[in-house]
């Protein structure tokens, strides 16, 4: 069977796994944003809480990616979750947090501390701090944190395939045991574009939130 005459004959069941994988990540990446910089906002202040907490996100990321699924699926089973997007999506988040919870803290480190001084000076709340000077300032370093999660993402994500979550890793571990190298290629083809595709829509959404200050124009 020719690469074309498969996608032709096999197109309903390529866009549906794409949707699929794009659905995990879509859905993990809201609840790893929120935990990752949330966290990483309020260790901020205690150098001690940091380095715990950094270091046990550092241990769960080098947890192997089929280990931690498999870890899912067991804690999972008691609440009938143990198959499908919940243990894929868990996982997903629990890799995220390490880039976004690093990144989150050193944007706050490396901000000038003239400047929160100075905001300080004008009456300026810690709230008002939070949401007016650190967050806006920090906006670079955080995007470059969730873009590395993202497509990150991409990749861990085919292992959903194994717990009947769906995704591209239909294509790659099915046609490996197949052997059927169409089905291999098309998997491979599909998350290169899906990871280049989607670190560019983070860019420009990273480039539309930026403080217009914060901005490096090329000549």
């Amino acid at each position: 069977m020719s690469y074309l005459t498969y996608l032709s004959y096999n197109y309903e069941k390529i866009i549906k796994e794409l949707i699929n994988h794009i659905r995990i990540i879509g859905i993990a990446l809201p609840f790893a944003v929120i935990i990752g910089i949330g966290i990483g906002f309020i260790v901020s202040r205690n150098q001690k809480m940091s380095k715990i907490v950094l270091y046990i996100a550092g241990i769960l990321m080098t947890i192997p990616s089929p280990a931690l699924f498999g870890i899912m699926v067991i804690l999972l089973a008691p609440f009938h979750m143990g198959l499908g997007r919940p243990p894929a999506i868990i996982a997903l988040v629990i890799y995220s947090l390490l880039p976004m919870i690093r990144n989150t803290l050193v944007a706050i480190h490396t901000l000038d501390k003239g400047i929160i001084e100075s905001a300080r000076g004008m009456g300026m709340n810690e709230r008002q701090i939070l949401f007016k000077i650190k967050l806006p300032l920090s906006i670079p370093i955080i995007m470059s944190g969730i873009r590395n999660s993202v497509v990150m993402g991409v990749g861990v994500a085919t292992i959903g395939y194994y717990i009947a979550a769906g995704g591209l890793g239909y294509f790659i571990f099915v046609g490996l045991s197949r052997g059927r190298y169409e089905m291999i290629i098309t998997g491979v083809i599909l998350l290169a574009v899906l990871g280049v595709g989607l670190n560019y829509i983070m860019l420009k959404f990273e480039e539309l939130i930026t403080p217009k200050g914060l901005k490096v124009k090329l000549n």
